[in-house]
């Protein structure tokens, strides 16, 4: 992962806005590439030669909503990492937005240190889901996705798997399974094997949907 991290921000919000900006300017490691208000502004505005990292996405805006802009955005720039920030918790919410395509969900409000922290997990991680929604995704998921699960893996795989949803770093799940971070990319790398994926997003993508 580059050092510098680019981002883009759409975000109805005035206020919030500009605590975004005021915030990520305090960090050497993040540049502001856009913020906008709305999609339209974006797609009237918005610079094309512009390469973000990452884009803070809100849900609810005036015009095109988030959900059609995860589409928009994804068109845009086929490798960025798209992070949910919304007040709507509703599983629903939390679980359409990752069907389409979010890498992440945060839920307002919260605490800009852990914007910060998921824009980082997601730039280098490809995923990250603040608590709340996590247990959405978990609630969505069910038991009868972990009995298919635990045909195609290890009762150790399927644990890493399960605690991937509740959005914890490398490091974290590590510590929560007893095991380095070495021993975590090796069970990794033989569950994206096994369900054909590539990345933790894809994973999560793949479970969400039951599509394995």
């Amino acid at each position: 992962m580059n050092n510098l991290i680019r981002v883009g921000i759409i975000e109805d919000n005035n206020y919030l806005l500009e605590n975004y900006r005021e915030f990520f300017s305090h960090y050497n490691d993040i540049e502001l590439l856009f913020s906008f208000q709305s999609l339209e502004d974006w797609e009237t505005n918005g610079n094309q030669e512009d390469n973000p990292d990452v884009i803070l996405l809100d849900l609810v805006l005036p015009g095109k909503d988030g959900m059609e802009g995860i589409g928009l955005l994804r068109r845009a720039f086929p490798f960025v990492k798209i992070l949910v920030i919304s007040g709507d918790d509703r599983q629903e919410a939390v679980v359409e937005s990752l069907k389409l395509g979010a890498n992440g969900f945060l839920v307002k409000p919260g605490q800009l240190a852990e914007v910060y922290r998921a824009v980082v997990d997601v730039c280098r991680d490809g995923a990250y889901l603040s608590p709340k929604a996590a247990l959405r995704v978990v609630t969505h998921i069910g038991s009868r996705v972990e009995d298919k699960l635990a045909k195609r893996l290890t009762k150790r795989e399927l644990e890493l798997v399960l605690l991937l949803q509740e959005g914890l770093t490398y490091k974290e799940l590590a510590e929560r399974m007893f095991v380095s971070v070495y021993t975590v990319n090796h069970h990794l790398k033989k569950i994206y094997a096994k369900l054909n994926v590539e990345s933790k997003s894809q994973l999560i993508s793949k479970v969400l949907n039951k599509n394995f």
